[in-house]
């Protein structure tokens, strides 16, 4: 049988842990010396569009056109949906 002391017990299951626990707090909370600046809302963007944006206006791709649209009966908007999922 494995003799283990209390001091090995307390090293492995109460040291080790809050070691590591306080390893990873240290690296999150540690900022980088060089860190670029923020883009905050309302700022102009200067750089490339992305594959794919909400704004398709502001890429200066154009939008799709009503012909892009296929209408079929099955295309309107029948349900009644809501918030509390009565439909």
């Amino acid at each position: 049988m494995l003799r283990v002391s209390p001091l090995t017990t307390i090293l492995l299951f109460v040291v080790a842990p809050v070691g590591g626990l306080l390893l990873i707090a240290a690296t999150t909370m540690i900022r980088p010396s060089q860190r670029g600046a923020r883009y905050r809302s309302g700022d102009e963007w200067d750089h490339e569009p992305l594959w794919w944006m909400g704004n398709p206006r502001g890429s200066g791709v154009p939008g799709p056109t009503v012909e892009a649209v296929p209408s079929s009966p099955a295309a309107e908007h029948t349900a009644r949906g809501g918030a509390r999922g009565t439909w």
